[in-house]
C-alpha cells in the first residue's frame, strides 16, 4: 500500500494526515499539542527548546505516519513558523531530528490549502459554493470556493493565540465587557469589508481548525451531540458567555473544552461570533479536513490543479 502523510507545523498545535495515494481515502489523523505561538507580535524568536519539542513532535508523527504505511512525506510551518525572525534555524532543526525538509508556506497559499482542504470533505463535495473558514493560533484562513474556483483567499493575523496574548494578557481571568469588545472591534475592523455580502445565503459556512472541534466537543459531552457536523450558533454564543465568565480554572472544568486550548477559547469563541455576525450564519458546518487535505490534493494531482 502506498500512502502520503502531511504533517501541518501550526501555531497551536501539530497535526498530520495520511491518505491512501490511490483512492485518498484517509488511514489516520494524529495531532500533538505544541504551542509554537508564543506572543502576539510577528518576528519573535521561537525558543531554542520550543524548536526542540516541536521538532521531536514532528518526528512522532512521521513515525505514526510510517506505521498507516506512509513512503512520502510533506511537512508544511505556517503563521507561526513564517512569523518568527528565526525561521531558518528551526528549519534546519527539523531537518536534523526527522530528516525531512521544512517548507514554509505564505499566508495566500496557506489559505488556498485550507479551502481545497474543505472541499475534499466528503460531506461537503455536493455544495457548490463554499465560504471556510479555518481558525488558528496565529491566523485565521478565509475562503470563498464557487465550484473548484477560488473568489476569495485570504491569511489574517486573528488567531486565538494572538488575539489571547495581545488583548486579553494571556487569558488566564475573567474576560469583561470590554476585553471583548477590543477583540470585536479588531476583528470588524479586519473583515467587515472582505466577506462576502449576504454570505449565508449564497454559501454553505464551514468552520475548520480547533475551536471548532472544541465546540463540537462540548456539545457533545452536554448531550447535544451535532447532527450532520452542524453548529448552532445559538449555542457558540451560550459558550462564550459561559467561557468570558470564568478564569482560566473555571474553563477547564467546562465539560468537553480541551485543558490546553481553555486559555485561548474565549478570544476564539468570540471570533467565531463576529464570523456569524458578518455572514448571517445560523450555523457553521464542522469540517476536519484543511491545509493537509489541500497539500495532499495538490500533491496528488489533477484535482489540486485550481490551485
Amino acid at each position: 500500500m502506498s500512502a502520503i502523510a502531511v504533517v501541518d507545523v501550526g501555531s497551536n498545535s501539530i497535526k498530520v494526515a495520511v491518505v491512501d495515494a490511490q483512492d485518498r481515502r484517509e488511514l489516520g489523523r494524529l495531532t500533538e499539542p505544541v504551542r509554537l505561538q508564543q506572543d502576539a507580535q510577528a518576528g519573535d524568536l521561537l525558543p531554542v527548546e520550543v524548536q526542540e519539542e516541536a521538532a521531536a513532535a514532528i518526528g512522532r508523527l512521521l513515525d505514526f505516519s510510517r506505521s498507516k504505511g506512509a513512503t512520502r512525506f510533506t511537512v508544511l510551518g505556517t503563521s507561526a513558523v513564517r512569523e518568527c525572525a528565526n525561521r531558518q534555524a528551526f528549519a534546519d532543526k527539523v531537518r536534523q531530528v526527522t530528516g525531512v525538509p521544512l517548507t514554509i508556506v505564505s499566508g495566500e497559499v496557506e489559505a488556498r490549502l485550507a479551502g481545497a482542504g474543505v472541499r475534499t470533505d466528503p460531506a461537503y463535495q455536493a455544495y457548490e459554493n463554499i465560504l471556510a473558514f479555518d481558525l488558528g493560533g496565529g491566523s485565521l484562513e478565509v475562503t470563498a470556493i464557487r465550484g473548484r474556483h477560488f473568489v476569495l483567499a485570504r491569511s489574517f493575523p486573528l488567531g486565538s493565540v494572538r488575539l489571547t496574548n495581545g488583548y486579553l494578557r494571556g487569558g488566564a481571568g475573567v474576560i469583561d465587557e470590554l476585553d471583548q469588545l477590543s477583540i470585536r472591534t479588531h476583528l470588524l475592523g479586519a473583515l467587515q469589508s472582505v466577506l462576502p455580502a449576504q454570505a449565508a445565503e449564497n454559501y454553505l459556512i464551514i468552520g475548520a481548525g480547533g475551536a471548532f472541534a472544541a465546540v463540537a466537543l462540548h456539545l457533545e459531552a452536554i448531550g447535544e451531540a451535532p447532527v450532520g457536523g452542524r453548529l448552532p450558533v445559538l449555542r457558540i454564543r451560550e459558550l462564550r458567555d459561559q467561557l468570558c465568565a470564568l478564569d482560566l480554572d473555571g474553563r477547564r472544568k467546562v465539560p468537553g473544552i480541551p485543558a490546553d486550548r481553555a486559555d485561548i477559547m474565549p478570544a476564539a469563541l468570540i471570533t467565531l461570533c463576529v464570523l456569524a455576525d458578518l455572514t448571517g450564519a445560523e450555523a457553521f458546518h464542522l469540517s476536519h479536513y484543511g491545509v493537509r487535505h489541500g497539500m495532499i490534493e495538490l500533491l496528488l494531482g489533477p484535482s489540486g490543479e485550481h490551485l
